[in-house]
């Protein structure tokens, strides 16, 4: 009977993650910077994860995931450098500047704890009226303090259009849906895997 092997690819993966691991336990960035370009600046690919989103997930959560998370995301947080803060005001003027074009009069912004009535999370609310113009169910905008990137709850081509042209990264249910392997997010109380979208609009209480 032939026992188990592993695929070469995984034994090669195994062996990244222990280098990486190991010098980041020893704490010395400089020698953990060329380790990292020696062995091909590695990273955890994943599906529909743009430079932009990656880079802003990176610097959010990488500094502080759980112990068992794969130290590939540690070290990129370590030797690259954080996306450009947005200032909060400029991001949200320009969210409601687009809503405002739409014609559904945005409400002023809320952070999501004061949304959920209580919590604490990485994005801003903006309700708005629908284009059905009925008061009883306003339309709501995420907006992510990541970055630029916004969601919603029910939209069609023109907000995805116009938020786009906006400067904005558009996360629907396909670009936001995958999961993001081997980042530990604590997350209602446990250590977890998290998808693109909860990940950018993050809330918790």
């Amino acid at each position: 009977m032939t026992g188990f092997t592993d695929r070469p690819q995984d034994a090669v993966a195994r062996s990244v993650e222990a280098r990486l691991r190991a010098a980041l336990e020893l704490g010395d960035l400089d020698e953990l910077r060329a380790l990292y370009e020696r062995l091909g600046r590695p990273r955890v690919e994943v599906p529909k994860l743009t430079e932009a989103v990656r880079a802003a997930i990176v610097h959010a959560y990488a500094p502080g995931c759980g112990e068992h998370s794969d130290p590939r995301w540690r070290v990129k947080a370590l030797v690259t450098e954080p996306p450009p803060p947005v200032d909060s005001a400029e991001r949200l003027g320009r969210a409601r500047a687009v809503l405002t074009a739409l014609g559904v009069n945005p409400w002023p912004p809320m952070s999501c704890g004061l949304y959920h009535d209580g919590g604490w999370g990485n994005y801003d609310v903006i309700v708005h009226d629908n284009e059905l113009d009925d008061p009883d169910h306003p339309g709501e905008l995420y907006v992510s303090q990541l970055g630029l990137f916004v969601n919603g709850d029910d939209w069609d081509d023109r907000y995805r259009v116009a938020f786009t042209e906006a400067g904005f990264h558009w996360i629907d249910m396909l670009s936001g849906g995958a999961l993001v392997p081997g980042l530990r997010v604590r997350y209602f109380g446990e250590w977890t895997e998290l998808n693109i979208d909860t990940l950018l609009f993050l809330w918790q209480d």
